[in-house]
């Protein structure tokens, strides 16, 4: 790891560094909690109680995972009411001006990936592995109150992947060798999903200079090809559990990831300052 400078809370942060740190910090707040919204919807799938519980203690955790990272956006000056406001009123169409939303958990294009409660099971056992990559890597951020953040999400991530395989086995356990073949073949549409979760390769692309600047800070420490790797041996892991096999030759489906940068973050600093 390299010997990047570490911020704890009221250090003063650079210019630069804070801009950085917050639009990552809003990505993933405002994300998680419009992707709790989005699971919530997916209770008219459960078949039995034991599964609603269980999706229902998903939901409260992810939109701890929005509050958490909130709390800190407002320690560096954000007006997160206004965040949470959007998201609560305009819940299926946020104005991408006021929260940045990963495109997956815009109502228009989850709704799509979800038919029965087989997807529900196969998305946390698919794409949460992206997540629980992903989001590890903040455990080790120059932005230490980030970074401790970070541990416990991760921790839970890695509950809601335990929570997909248990699904997955219980579809299989209740519907039998017609379902386990129904499940593989829906695992790619998911897989699309978990590998474009965070980003297009740093070579060679346009905003590699961006990339560079997370990395140069240590906001980000891990490259989307080590992401890759880590997604993919996990996903391998979960899915031999629950007698599924990895897809060959499937492709990222980047479209997914890609969010917006809330325009008025920086007003929102400035106004929050005065």
């Amino acid at each position: 790891m390299a010997n990047w400078k570490t911020y704890d809370k009221g250090d003063e942060l650079p210019e630069e560094y804070k801009k950085l740190l917050l639009n990552l910090m809003s990505f993933q707040a405002d994300s998680e909690y419009a992707g709790a919204q989005r699971v919530a919807e997916n209770m008219r799938f459960a078949p039995r109680p034991e599964e609603a519980y269980r999706l229902s203690k998903k939901v409260m955790e992810e939109m701890g995972h929005g509050y958490y990272v909130w709390n800190l956006m407002s320690d560096l000056g954000v007006d997160v009411n206004a965040r949470l406001r959007e998201l609560v009123t305009n819940p299926n169409n946020p104005d991408p001006q006021k929260v940045t939303v990963i495109n997956g958990f815009r109502k228009e294009n989850w709704s799509k990936l979800f038919e029965c409660w087989e997807d529900v099971a196969l998305f946390s056992t698919v794409v949460t592995p992206a997540a629980v990559a992903f989001l590890g890597q903040y455990r080790e951020c120059s932005y230490l109150p980030w970074a401790r953040v970070n541990v416990r999400i991760h921790k839970e991530e890695y509950g809601h992947l335990a929570f997909g395989v248990w699904a997955s086995k219980r579809c299989i356990e209740f519907g039998g060798e017609e379902t386990r073949e129904f499940m593989q073949k829906r695992v790619e549409k998911f897989m699309k999903v978990g590998l474009g979760f965070y980003g297009r390769p740093s070579e060679g692309q346009k905003q590699s200079a961006m990339f560079d600047k997370y990395y140069e800070y240590g906001i980000k420490v891990k490259k989307p090809e080590e992401l890759q790797q880590e997604y993919l041996e996990l996903l391998e892991s979960r899915l031999k559990e629950v007698g599924l096999e990895v897809p060959q030759g499937v492709e990222a489906d980047y479209d997914m990831r890609v969010g917006y940068e809330a325009a008025d973050l920086d007003e929102q600093v400035s106004k929050a300052a005065v």
